[in-house]
């Protein structure tokens, strides 16, 4: 959504009396690749998703592991993005995490869609099932942002016991309300007028909350002024789970656990409190 709300700024910035100079240091804006930490065991394989398009998937393991993880990232990240995560994870716990690329994502082949991401998610979580050497062990679900919708969709699989929806939203259409109505400054906002195709408002996490009583905490940052916390209050009130829980982690957005060592750390310990490890 942001994407879609940025460009539309900076014409308006840019078609106003204002001269500014930019210089090459505000031009560029690199991203460096995170590393996994050396005592993590890392296996990628690329599982068919049609006759001519391959998901990348993940497989990083620890000896001893006390419980799977399966990580769900965000739209505008992919699984190499959370290797920050991956790695105090890897610091706090023994664990092995499946984690995959949607469709058009990272290193799989195809395009995105709003029905393309829930099959790609089935077919990765049949094949960690396939794949799963500890099947003693609990196996935990954790959906960041947009993979809280992949992950409301595939909760109720049984290998699943139970789940972690971080940073994501009720539905489309009550982001698309907030993003106008409180993200956005006054001035801007008469001027600002969106057309959502119709199939991405099929969005919609209020539906799918109350069709799971498996345990399950909602996780977000009280800074996220992307998606407010407000949302997963929402979700919270609505889950059926007589196990359910909420925390909200004190000056974190909404990339929290991709680039803030601190709300790394502060994630871990309610993950921690939760699974009662």
């Amino acid at each position: 959504m942001k994407k879609i709300l940025i460009p539309f700024l900076i014409l308006l910035i840019t078609q106003s009396c204002i001269n500014q100079k930019i210089t090459q240091n505000e031009l560029f804006n690199p991203v460096k690749e995170f590393e996994l930490n050396s005592d993590l065991i890392f296996e990628r394989n690329y599982i068919a998703n049609s006759d001519t398009t391959m998901l990348e998937t993940w497989l990083i393991t620890e000896p001893n592991a006390q419980f799977n993880l399966i990580y769900l990232s965000g739209n505008g990240t992919n699984v190499r993005s959370a290797v920050p995560f991956f790695n105090e994870l890897g610091n706090q716990f023994d664990l092995n995490i499946f984690t995959f690329n949607y469709s058009g994502y990272g290193l799989s082949d195809g395009t995105p869609s709003v029905d393309g991401i829930i099959n790609d998610g089935k077919m990765a979580i049949d094949y960690f099932q396939k794949k799963n050497k500890n099947k003693n062990i609990p196996t935990i679900i954790l959906g960041y942002s947009l993979g809280g919708f992949v992950a409301l969709n595939i909760v109720n699989h049984e290998v699943i016991d139970q789940a972690i929806i971080m940073s994501s939203f009720t539905s489309i259409e009550e982001l698309q309300d907030y993003l106008l109505k409180e993200a956005l400054p006054g001035i801007v906002r008469p001027f600002l007028k969106l057309e959502i195709e119709e199939s991405i408002y099929r969005l919609n996490n209020l539906a799918l909350i109350e069709k799971t009583n498996k345990p399950i905490l909602f996780i977000h940052g009280d800074a996220d002024d992307f998606i407010p916390p407000a949302m997963s209050y929402k979700l919270y009130e609505l889950s059926p789970s007589v196990d359910k829980h909420i925390a909200i982690i004190k000056n974190a957005d909404h990339r929290m656990v991709l680039k803030d060592s601190v709300s790394n750390k502060m994630v871990i310990s309610e993950i921690k409190k939760f699974i009662r490890l």
